[in-house]
Parts: C-alpha cells; sequence; structure tokens
C-alpha cells in the first residue's frame, strides 16, 4: 500500500502544475477585466462588453503573456523541488554533461523526430479529422500560427524548461523510485500527454516524452533532455514544411521523408547512447538515477 501510494505522488507534480497556471491566471484575468470595464464606451450594451471582454481574453497576447509568466514560475518552484530533493541541478556543470556525440545525436534526432510527429499526427487526423481542427483551433488560440518575440520566448525556451523539470526532472525521478524505467518513462509520459489537454497534441506529446525520458536517463542529466526539447520547438515554430516537407504529397517523397525521419531518429538514439557512455558525471548518492 505505501508503494502505491508512493506511485500515485507522481501525479503531484501535475496537479501543482495546473494549479500554478490557475493561480497566474487568476490576477490576468482580473486585470483585464478591469482594463475592459474601464475602457468600454458610455451606454454599450452588456452584451456588447461580454462579446468585447471574451474576444480580450481568447487573444493570442494575452494566452502567451499568461504561458510565460506561467513557465517562470514552475521553472522557479520545480528547480528548487527537483534540487532540494534530488540533488541533480547543477547549472554551474552544464558543460560536463555534454559531449559531440551527445550534442551530435540531440542535432540528428530533433529532425527525425520532428518527421516522426508529421507523419503520426497525419495518421490520427485520417482516422480523427475532428481531432486535427480541434487541435488546429487551439494553435490559432494560443498563437502559434502568429510568431511573437513573447511566444517564442515561451515556446522555445521557457516552456521546454519548465516541461523537463516538472515531468523529466521531478515527476520521473519520483516514479523510478517505485517502478522499472519502462513503466516509469509510461507514467511521466501519460502525464506528459494529459498535461497538453488536446488529443492530438497529448497523442505526440506522449510520444515525444517517451524519448525525452530515455534521453534524460541514459544521460543522468536533465539538461540533454532539456536541449532536444528546446531544439524540437525550434524547429516546429521556425522550420518551413515547404523546405523540409518538400513535395511530401507526392508518393516518392511521402516515402522519402518517411525513410528519412526513421534513419536520423535511429542515428540520433545511437550517438546519444554511444555519447552517454564516454561521459563522466558525478553523481549524487541520493540522485534520482539510484536505481
Amino acid at each position: 500500500m505505501k508503494k502505491f501510494g508512493h506511485i500515485l505522488f507522481c501525479g503531484v507534480p501535475i496537479l501543482l502544475a495546473f494549479a500554478v497556471q490557475f493561480l497566474v491566471s487568476i490576477p490576468a484575468v482580473g486585470i483585464r477585466f478591469l482594463s475592459a470595464l474601464i475602457n468600454e464606451s458610455p451606454g454599450a450594451s452588456f452584451y456588447n462588453f461580454y462579446n468585447d471582454l471574451l474576444y480580450s481574453f481568447m487573444d493570442s497576447s494575452f494566452t502567451s503573456w499568461i504561458s510565460l509568466f506561467y513557465s517562470i514560475a514552475t521553472i522557479i518552484i520545480f528547480s528548487l523541488w527537483y534540487q532540494k530533493r534530488f540533488h541533480a541541478l547543477d547549472v554551474a556543470a552544464i558543460p560536463s554533461h555534454f559531449n559531440g556525440k551527445l550534442i551530435l545525436g540531440i542535432v540528428l534526432l530533433t529532425p527525425g523526430l520532428q518527421y516522426a510527429t508529421t507523419y503520426l499526427i497525419n495518421f490520427i487526423s485520417m482516422l480523427r479529422p475532428q481531432w486535427l481542427r480541434s487541435y488546429e483551433s487551439l494553435m490559432e488560440t494560443a498563437g502559434l500560427t502568429d510568431v511573437s518575440l513573447i511566444l517564442a520566448c515561451y515556446a522555445v525556451v521557457l516552456g521546454p524548461i519548465s516541461e523537463e523539470l516538472i515531468y523529466r526532472g521531478v515527476t520521473l525521478s519520483y516514479a523510478k523510485k517505485e517502478l522499472p524505467f519502462w513503466a516509469a518513462n509510461l507514467t511521466q509520459s501519460i502525464l506528459f500527454g494529459v498535461y497538453h489537454m488536446n488529443i492530438l497534441q497529448g497523442i505526440y506529446a506522449f510520444f515525444i516524452g517517451l524519448f525525452l525520458g530515455f534521453v534524460c536517463h541514459k544521460t543522468k542529466s536533465i539538461f540533454p533532455s532539456m536541449l532536444l526539447h528546446i531544439c524540437f520547438n525550434l524547429w516546429g515554430v521556425f522550420a518551413t514544411n515547404e523546405l523540409f516537407m518538400y513535395k511530401i504529397d507526392t508518393p516518392f517523397f511521402f516515402i522519402f521523408w518517411l525513410v528519412a525521419g526513421i534513419l536520423l531518429t535511429v542515428l540520433g538514439m545511437f550517438f546519444i547512447k554511444s555519447g552517454s557512455g564516454t561521459r563522466n558525471v558525478v553523481r549524487e548518492t541520493d540522485g534520482p538515477f539510484d536505481m
């Protein structure tokens, strides 16, 4: 029963993340409401006021700012938690967590996973087109179709760092204390998928989470998974399909990019495993990687 309780505790980080998101949203919504109330034209109907307020809440810049402050808050909270409990966040020693093979593996794995998730999304969309429409609507609301500096800071840097601390940091570390790695990695990946609150995005987040968890475990460090996550999001935000998915609607290039994605993923994993074996990082006796 005690072990089962410890396993259930793996769900605490995601609940805390949702709570932080809610707490950050409250003052933002309050400020936006007061601003709309002050700027509302005299004599305007309640219906117009309500519609204007609702539209302002759905504005991409508003959601981007909330996401930005939320990610900063979670980075502070979960970095303190991760360091205090697992002593595994020595920022000064970041260079020692990398070598040429690891970096090459991350560089190769980034496009490999991008191609893999593209095919995964396309396959699921053929079976469930309504999931794709819901996903596209979410991307538009979040402003991901119109990249701003605020969005870039969140989506490319702060978001990946906060999510790695929550899932590959705290969640995976607790899960590995009670479960074999494969089960612990599956647990954190499922929670990572649920965290995105959208079926299609949740499925590919679960898929990516498996790789991120493996990288974190294999390298005995959260920093390589952070870098991989940042590179993955950087590609997703700024890369164009016209260049990296050239003529994917034709049979030849459809197969070509599929094979390229598989090869890049395999090569990336090979170099990450190879590079992990040549690192010499001092481990804490109470660290998250003690099985």
